[in-house]
């Protein structure tokens, strides 16, 4: 029990020290039921939610504790609704809120692979 709750402090330290990028899933779109927006605006559509979160946990992302997820939704949806006339594009309805560290690497410290072999998630 000790260790999980040092795992679960680790971890909240590692998201509060350093930067991160985060991703959302949202629903209730024309082009696809479900929006992944990520890094730089990139959006991509799919049709079932488990396609969309394959997507984005390939990616790296892992979803926020439920807290912090909570407090995102709603500085999102604050933001949405403080848009003077509503927001121009459809926003859908917000799923979830995932998230993945950027701890920066020394230009030339990439790792050497084999061919065909994929970096570990983090």
């Amino acid at each position: 029990m000790v260790a999980l709750i040092y795992l679960a402090t680790m971890a909240s330290e590692i998201t509060r020290n350093y930067p991160r990028c985060i991703a959302t899933i949202s629903a209730g779109f024309e082009k696809g039921d479900f929006l992944v927006r990520e890094e730089k605006g990139q959006r991509v559509y799919f049709d079932f939610f488990e396609e969309a979160f394959n997507y984005i946990a390939a990616k790296g992302y892992s979803r926020m504790s439920k807290g912090e997820e909570g407090e995102w939704m709603e500085l999102m949806e604050s933001i949405h609704a403080s848009v003077k006339g509503g927001m121009k594009y459809n926003t859908g309805r917000l799923l979830m809120v995932l998230h993945k560290p950027l701890i920066p690497t020394e230009y030339g410290d990439e790792p050497e692979l084999e061919s065909n072999a994929m970096l570990p998630m983090p």
